[in-house]
């Protein structure tokens, strides 16, 4: 029982030896077209390791967690007054440019406010055609050229002197900021005299259509720099008669960290942040009860961010990958070549078989002929003689032999049959010498002596093999020794 238990303990060994089947120490048969194709196999491997670091470097398959969150009243996003695109424009009823020479029409104009609870501070800035400032916009959005010089937006000289633009949200609505932009028709007062008449106003401006450009950021976690990219966008919406719109277009404080490990270990974070486009509200009230005004559009930050973590791929994740990719080519690769493979196994068998069969003492014709010419791959598809042998020898070797009897059987009779023999030479020894104890020496000496005697008997026929186990000397030779007991 103990024995058993200790026997079926043993199976739980990983890290034994494996036995060796050749005597180069090689387990398998291996061919040129199995190193062909492990050269082909590793050669993908390392193409495609380096396009999975190249992705790896650019975040590709990156992984997002994000939650929403309030506002602080200190946040907010800081930009360059140039990468602010806030602009508008007037279409007709017809969706043609309205003539709007020196302002005739329709004027727009723009505002920055700081709020608080206890006061507003507004900074009234006045509109300027667009131009070149929009051009890179308008071919993003695949808008004709011609919108560009019908197009308003934030004076050159506050953009001059304000080159950083800050927009600040708040959940209590205290200390934050708002850009606007007021779109009103031209009214002749003390400071403007050069209005057109009210009905060419009104064939315009009713039914007219508005268009508005404001730009913000979209989240990419598979950008190469920083997840934010600039993106703009542009809405429109119809105007009616003695009836003003009021937008408000929303925009989300974004934050996010980057989480850079690809050792799993020293994990690099880096962090940016960005306003990403939330919703927008049309009231399409007539706003004051003032008939002047067009349309107000106001661009908000809300009182909610959002917080993203982004991990980016890791060599581990690029090591499984390719892992992956080993086990699948591989599985394909065997599947293809292995008819090829059995075939090249099943020749190194018949000829193997072939040239040992050939030292015997019985020589047959059509195995020796094999051992003069061994069979290859290329013989076996050209010729039907060989085809027809390759059968033969495969039944024989399926019939009778295997791997084992072949490269291992021999060794182990042999082996057997040597030690059986020295058993046997050893009884012989001791039955035919005195009986008495002798020692480990001497009994070797014995064994070497009658050695020597067999070789000069019988020529040295292969001591220790099946030649010699009955060729013993005669045991009649020897005199057993008579046994005298004394009896008092």
């Amino acid at each position: 029982m103990l024995m058993q238990i200790t026997k079926n303990f043993r199976k739980f060994d990983i890290f034994g030896q494996q036995i060796r089947l050749k005597a180069s120490g090689q387990s398998v048969f291996q061919t040129q077209i199995g190193a062909l194709m492990t050269l082909l196999l590793f050669s993908i491997l390392i193409y495609s390791g380096s396009l999975f670091i190249i992705e790896m470097n650019k975040g590709k398959n990156a992984i997002m967690n994000s939650q929403d969150a309030v506002i602080q009243n200190n946040e907010g996003f800081s930009f360059n007054s140039t990468e602010l695109i806030f602009s508008a424009g007037l279409l007709d009823i017809l969706g043609q440019p309205i003539p709007n020479e020196d302002n005739r029409i329709f004027k727009i104009g723009f505002y920055v406010c700081n709020k608080s609870l206890n006061e507003t501070e507004c900074v009234v800035i006045p509109g300027t055609i667009c131009g070149e400032r929009i051009r890179e916009a308008s071919k993003k959005l695949n808008i004709a050229s011609v919108y560009e010089n019908m197009t308003y937006c934030l004076s050159d000289q506050y953009i001059q002197e304000n080159p950083i633009i800050r927009i600040q949200g708040s959940n209590r609505y205290d200390n934050f900021t708002l850009f606007g932009a007021l779109i009103e028709r031209c009214a002749n007062n003390s400071e403007v005299s050069n209005c057109a008449s009210q009905e060419e106003i009104d064939k315009y401006i009713t039914n007219g259509n508005l268009y508005y450009s404001y730009s913000f950021h979209q989240l990419n976690k598979e950008s190469e720099d920083s997840p934010y990219q600039k993106t703009e966008n542009i809405d429109l919406t119809s105007l009616y008669y003695n009836v003003g719109k009021y937008i408000k277009i929303y925009l989300q404080y974004s934050q996010s960290f980057l989480e850079y490990n690809p050792f799993y270990f020293f994990p690099q974070i880096e962090y940016h942040e960005g306003v990403e486009y939330q919703k927008t509200i049309t009231d399409s009230v007539l706003y004051f009860q003032d008939a002047t005004t067009l349309a107000r559009i106001e661009v908000h930050l809300d009182a909610k961010k959002k917080v993203c973590s982004i991990t980016y791929q890791t060599l581990m994740d690029v090591a499984a990958k390719i892992g992956g990719l080993f086990t699948i080519i591989r599985a394909l690769i065997d599947i293809a070549i292995f008819p090829l493979q059995s075939i090249l196994y099943r020749l190194f068998l018949i000829n193997f078989l072939v040239n040992h069969q050939t030292k015997g003492h019985q020589k047959d014709h059509q195995l020796q002929e094999g051992k003069k010419k061994e069979i290859n791959i290329f013989q076996l598809i050209i010729s039907s003689g060989q085809r027809g042998f390759f059968n033969q020898q495969s039944q024989l070797i399926n019939k009778y032999l295997d791997v084992r009897q072949i490269l291992i059987h021999p060794l182990q009779f042999s082996q057997k049959i040597e030690d059986l023999q020295e058993s046997v030479k050893k009884m012989d020894i001791l039955s035919s010498r005195q009986i008495k104890m002798i020692s480990k020496q001497e009994m070797d000496e014995l064994i070497l002596q009658s050695n020597q005697e067999e070789c000069l008997d019988y020529k040295c026929l292969s001591y220790g093999t099946i030649n010699s186990e009955n060729k013993i000397r005669n045991q009649d030779k020897y005199i057993i020794p008579k046994l005298q007991v004394q009896i008092h």
